[in-house]
């Protein structure tokens, strides 16, 4: 599934809304579509994005709908620091490009990596999922 894009511009309840409404609200796209228009009850922070859009906004609205109900898009995986000491700036697990682990701060500096999916920080060491902290959406 080379083809797959990644949906951006999404809030967290935005996207939960839509994978919930997938898995058991609205069987297919059109049905959630139409939901959104008549600010059905189940679709309120997907009618919040409908109705504060623009009109070509609200063409890719449908478009990721319909794209992620044939599962041509997807979200991005969630990202997380591993923060190994809480009050210590620079006890961010890092990883450099041979794959050479650092304890640093969290800003991505002279290539090396800070932001890991729970599968990369699993594979890592299982034992540094518990210090997973949320990337936000923002960063």
């Amino acid at each position: 599934m080379d083809d797959v894009r990644i949906l951006k511009g999404w809030t967290k309840k935005e996207r939960k809304e839509l994978e919930e409404a997938k898995e058991s609200n609205f069987k297919n796209a059109i049905a959630l579509i139409n939901g959104i228009a008549n600010d059905d009850d189940n679709c309120t922070f997907l009618t919040i994005k409908y109705l504060n859009e623009s009109p070509d906004e609200d063409n890719q609205l449908a478009r990721d709908i319909v794209d992620y109900y044939d599962g041509k898009a997807k979200f991005a995986d969630q990202k997380y620091y591993v923060h190994l000491i809480k009050s210590d700036w620079y006890s961010y697990l890092n990883i450099n490009t041979d794959g050479e682990l650092k304890l640093y701060n969290r800003l991505e500096l002279n290539g090396f990596k800070t932001k890991f999916t729970r599968d990369e920080v699993a594979a890592i060491d299982p034992k540094f999922v518990p210090f997973m902290e949320e990337v936000e959406d923002d960063e």
